[in-house]
């Protein structure tokens, strides 16, 4: 099973406030992690355009997670220009990851902040509030997804 993960928005505030700190929202992605053991992560986030993959690892795990560090399988491929946008994208963007990486009809779960990045028919998109990145809230609803699917 696959957890495909933005940062903007899922992992902080987006747009990040005077008082809002990078990353502050991932220990509820660190709970959903250790409930469900058998998940992995690839990175959807735009921050993959700017950072190697290793840095974003450490990014992340700085905040907490070193433990999943293993968990971490990549990020999707960039197939639009940094300049434009496209509806729809990240959607394409995880289906071509999908395509090249697991096999047909892999369970996997969207998080997300911006609907637009994804067709209005995809069932796997879990929207999260971006004015608050994910919360305890969440956990829950994400959860009883991820566990439907094992």
């Amino acid at each position: 099973m696959i957890l495909f993960l933005d940062f903007d928005g899922v992992l902080h505030p987006f747009p990040m406030g005077p008082l809002d700190k990078p990353f502050s929202a991932t220990g509820p992605l660190w709970k959903i992690l250790e409930n469900i053991p058998g998940i992995s992560v690839v990175i959807t986030s735009t921050w993959r355009e700017r950072y190697s993959f290793s840095e974003l690892i450490e990014l992340l795990v700085a905040h907490g997670g070193k433990r999943f560090t293993e968990r971490f399988l990549g990020v999707t491929p960039i197939l639009e220009s940094t300049t434009d946008y496209v509806p729809g994208i990240r959607q394409r963007e995880i289906e071509s990851w999908l395509a090249s990486n697991v096999p047909e009809n892999a369970s996997y779960l969207i998080l997300d902040d911006i609907e637009e990045y994804f067709d209005s028919n995809c069932k796997n998109l879990y929207l999260v509030d971006g004015v608050t990145g994910l919360t305890e809230n969440d956990i829950g609803t994400i959860d009883l997804w991820l566990r439907s699917q094992v």
